[in-house]
């Protein structure tokens, strides 16, 4: 991404004079003084000025990819998870079991309870290495216990008080993908021992066991 953005952005920053003769002959396009202004450059500067800035971008898009794309250290002590502005650690001692499943890498406790879930895309291969190696054991093939969960209803018998008007909450989040509410309410959930899975805008729920 360092390489080949920053790349890409001076190949088109060198073309930035064709693009700005072609946008100088379109009235409705907005910003024509500033492309005008361009043009007006010494041959040598324009060229300069347009690789330079097209660098720039690339370099911008780079960096803003890769604050975006996730991060998971693995450790002696413990699993470090960072995505933006999300950043999460969980210690190795809490660790039970840790699994990839749906795109989703998921850690859970010993009280099967979720201590930390987060969209995965990275190479599934490499962290089962680095959970070996720690000492985490194997990278499970799916939940252990995706059999227990079951569909949310309104009012659905079992939940912990609380949990209902939560789940309701998160299905609007859910409908709206808006995913800080989503985490959010997850780990609101995640304190009444309410694990939560996602299906098709549908909520799927179990019970972690008691303290």
């Amino acid at each position: 991404m360092y390489t080949v953005l920053p790349v890409l952005g001076a190949a088109l920053g060198w073309g930035l004079t064709r693009i700005a003769e072609w946008v100088t002959g379109l009235s409705w396009f907005p910003f024509q003084g500033l492309f005008e202004l361009f043009l007006r450059l010494p041959d040598a500067v324009e060229l300069i000025a347009g690789i330079a800035l097209g660098t720039a971008v690339g370099l911008f898009f780079a960096v803003w990819i890769a604050n975006e794309m996730l991060t998971v250290t693995v450790g002696r002590d413990a699993i470090r998870l960072k995505r933006g502005d999300f950043e999460q650690e969980v210690a190795r001692a809490d660790v039970a079991s840790v699994f990839v499943e749906d795109k989703l890498l998921v850690v859970l406790g010993h009280r099967r309870q979720e201590l930390a879930q987060v969209h995965f895309d990275l190479d599934r291969d490499r962290l089962a290495e680095a959970l070996r190696r720690h000492g985490y054991g194997r990278l499970s093939d799916g939940d252990p216990y995706g059999d227990r969960f079951k569909r949310w209803v309104p009012g659905a018998d079992g939940l912990p008080r609380g949990a209902d008007a939560l789940l309701k909450a998160r299905g609007h989040a859910l409908e709206k993908s808006d995913e800080s509410d989503l985490r959010e309410l997850r780990e609101e959930l995640a304190g009444l021992d309410v694990v939560v899975r996602d299906r098709d805008k549908k909520q799927y729920w179990r019970l972690a066991d008691p303290a």
